[in-house]
Formats: structure tokens, C-alpha cells, sequence
């Protein structure tokens, strides 16, 4: 497995590509799995969240708000110069990334985001969406504990993860990309429900959709190889 920070530099090399030749319509599109951000709100995000990291500015309080601020404080950026400081924040970011992987599973997340928004679907079977695909499960760890029910795991023939000891109540039985959209809340309830899976998955859904609003309307990625 590739350690956390060479896995987050191949998702922002990947990301900045798909960026390259953006146009300002481009980056003014509504980003679909985020409808309340244009694709600049999403980049604004992506390098703000580093950013503050890298100089000590840790969220306190309502971290919506914390997160809000971040892209509000970068709207008027332009995205190659957002891209120049991100790439900039490496050697403050490695510890930081060394810690844990929610920036990557992030990260990961706002890549495929970002290609639903322009229509630039790819990479779905990278290396990193395997590894960022444990991270998302132990980010619902805490909310499938507190709903008294055993683990989540995933199944995708050639990989199988768990959020936690024992037995599992419920395994996806999907690939990687699949098993990351659903985890992230990047279907819709119907769409989960049709996941295929052994064991009973409506808890698992609400805990999921508990954890990060489900669309109301499909983001209509499956039918975009």
C-alpha cells in the first residue's frame, strides 16, 4: 500500500490534471455531489483544508462554519494559484497526513466529485480508492457503534475490509470505487438499497445517510464509465 502522502500527491497530480485546461464556465459549474459549491468552491476547499492545517489554524467550535470560512476566504483565488500553493504545503503537510488518513479519504472523495462536475469520469480503480475505502469505514465506526450494530464490511472479490472486530451484520458486495460513494453518502437511498450485499442493509443506510446526507436525485455516475 502506498504510504498516506504519496497516495494524497497521486490524487492532487490527478486532480490538477483534470483542472488543466478548465475553462471559467467550468469552474463556475454546480458540482452535483455538492450542489451547494461551484468546482472553484470545491478546489477553494480542497487546498484551504491543508492550508490552514499546515499553519496551525485548527478547527474550534462549529467546524461547518470553520470549513465554510476556508472557501469563503478563497473565492476570489484564482485555481492556478490555488494549485501552486497546494503544491507548496508538502513538507508541512507529510506529518500532518502521516497522523491519519481523513484528508486523503477527503481528498479521494472531492477527486470523483470533481469529475462528475466536468464529466471527466477516470480513475476509478487507482490504487488509492482501495485504500481509502478502510478509511471510510472506520469514519463509521463511532455512528455503527452507537446504533448498537455489528460491522460493515466490504467484499470485492479481490479485497475485503471491516470497520471493526467481530462478525459482521452486513457486506457490500461491490468494487472499491462503488464501495467509497456509497460509504461517503454519494447515492441515493434507492441506489444503496439495490447495492448488492449480504445481511440486512437498511440500518447500515441510515446510519450512513445519519452520518452525511444521501442525494435526493442520482448523480447519475454509474452510467458514466
Amino acid at each position: 500500500m502506498t504510504d498516506t502522502a504519496t497516495a494524497y500527491r497521486n490524487v492532487r497530480a490527478r486532480m490538477a490534471g483534470v483542472l488543466a485546461d478548465a475553462t471559467a464556465a467550468d469552474l463556475a459549474r454546480t458540482v452535483p455531489a455538492c450542489p451547494d459549491w461551484t468546482v472553484h468552491d470545491l478546489v477553494a476547499h480542497a487546498v484551504g483544508i491543508p492550508e490552514a492545517l499546515a499553519a496551525g489554524q485548527f478547527p474550534s467550535g462549529d467546524l461547518q462554519a470553520w470549513l465554510d470560512g476556508l472557501v469563503e476566504e478563497r473565492r476570489d483565488v484564482p485555481v492556478p494559484e490555488l494549485l501552486d500553493r497546494w503544491d507548496a504545503l508538502d513538507a508541512a503537510l507529510d506529518p500532518i497526513l502521516a497522523g491519519g488518513g481523513l484528508l486523503l479519504a477527503d481528498l479521494l472523495t472531492h477527486e470523483h466529485d470533481l469529475r462528475g462536475a466536468l464529466d471527466r469520469p477516470g480513475a476509478r480503480d487507482a490504487a488509492e480508492v482501495a485504500q481509502v475505502v478502510p478509511l471510510a469505514l472506520a469514519n463509521l465506526v463511532g455512528d455503527l457503534s452507537a446504533a448498537g450494530l455489528a460491522p460493515l464490511a466490504v467484499d470485492s472479490g479481490v479485497g475485503r475490509w471491516v470497520s471493526g472486530d467481530g462478525d459482521p451484520g452486513c457486506t457490500l458486495q461491490v468494487d472499491p470505487w462503488e464501495a467509497t460513494r456509497v460509504l461517503v453518502s454519494r447515492r441515493t437511498a434507492d441506489e444503496i438499497r439495490a447495492t448488492p450485499c449480504t445481511g440486512d442493509l437498511e440500518p447500515y443506510l441510515a446510519v450512513i445517510a445519519a452520518h452525511s446526507p444521501l442525494p435526493v436525485a442520482s448523480l447519475g455516475e454509474r452510467d458514466r464509465a
